[in-house]
């Protein structure tokens, strides 16, 4: 058989250089399939190293199920003011899977699990990292049943990743965002569970310039439970949602949101996200300590039920067993025992 190749055979070849160079040769899909295939296969332990996706056709699928990656932002365990998250000998793999210009991708499975410091406090320990991040044409993907702990933010969408659909993923320990949606894209966050956070989803450009005002993210069937993590010298959350003006309106329908700390942050936060909630039914939102309620507390629109103490943490408890049971096939740790 010759091996000899034609100027277009040749082209075409080189034209996936660019994601062959990047992607070990267990990123290939099974089946023989090269990444310009409509599916390809992630298998196995990755640990530090990491995983580059990107120029796949449109519609492909990137089956993560039995894979998983090691997520670390922090070059020390203990980071501090005298010594910060980018100074000591760790190793450090800071986004363990990136995908670029992957229109229509559709991502599915793959177990994180983070070393992030979670004991000392945010501002030393912020060196910015995320499990998954999203970008740079990767429009309309659907992220499926990812499984995260331990991370910095859990699943990022930045530049041109408008569109997006998060299904059935589960989030925990989060110690900044679960989802961070900084660019302020139309997307869907749907049935997922975000099970200790310190920040929701967070739709804020902090000084850029950027303008949501004319996009839509919907919260649909979703579990957000707030975890309180030491944050500038204080133990406390922010808000499930992370809102400023010009974020994108709200759409919020059989959710829970549960606001773990009695001295949480982001009161304004949480007033912007109940004025800019277009839609708002069948949800629930818990005051899971034992105080009081702070008058100053924004209360939801309509549409919300609001339980607090036992009553809001005896629903929390089952709702979240409930969301486990029913979702067997996102992967667990082997420490886990749900």
């Amino acid at each position: 058989m010759s091996t000899k190749m034609d100027r277009r055979s040749f082209m075409a070849v080189a034209g996936l250089y660019p994601v062959i160079a990047l992607l070990p040769s267990s990123l290939r899909a099974q089946g023989g399939q090269t990444p310009g295939g409509n599916e390809f296969v992630l298998a196995g332990e990755y640990g530090f190293k990491q995983q580059l996706i990107r120029n796949l056709q449109p519609g492909a699928t990137i089956n993560a199920r039995n894979a998983s990656f090691t997520v670390a932002n922090s070059r020390n365990s203990d980071p501090s003011a005298t010594m910060g998250c980018d100074e000591g000998t760790l190793p450090v793999n800071r986004y363990p899977v990136v995908i670029r210009n992957c229109p229509g991708v559709c991502f599915v499975g793959g177990r994180f699990d983070g070393q992030v410091p979670l004991t000392s406090d945010w501002r030393d320990t912020y060196c910015n990292s995320a499990a998954l991040l999203v970008r740079d044409g990767t429009t309309d993907a659907t992220i499926e049943g990812v499984r995260a702990r331990r991370c910095w933010d859990g699943i990022r969408l930045a530049e041109h990743a408008d569109g997006f659909r998060l299904k059935g993923c589960w989030l925990s320990e989060i110690r900044d965002d679960a989802v961070e949606n900084d660019y302020l894209l139309s997307g869907i966050v749907e049935d997922c569970l975000f099970d200790g956070c310190f920040s929701g989803i967070s739709l804020d450009p902090a000084s850029n310039e950027r303008d949501g005002t004319g996009q839509t993210v919907r919260v649909d069937k979703s579990l957000i439970r707030m975890h309180a993590f030491l944050s500038k010298g204080e133990i406390t959350h922010q808000a499930p949602i992370k809102a400023v003006d010009q974020s994108p309106r709200l759409r919020i329908t059989e959710s829970v949101f549960a606001l773990a700390a009695a001295n949480m942050r982001g009161f304004h936060r949480l007033e912007r996200t109940w004025r800019l909630t277009i839609e708002s039914r069948d949800n629930v939102l818990l005051w899971l300590p034992d105080e009081p309620i702070p008058s100053s507390l924004p209360l939801p629109p309509s549409g919300f039920r609001l339980l607090t103490g036992a009553n809001a943490r005896e629903y929390w408890n089952k709702a979240h067993l409930q969301w486990i049971a029913a979702h067997q096939d996102v992967g667990r740790f082997s420490d886990e025992l749900l």
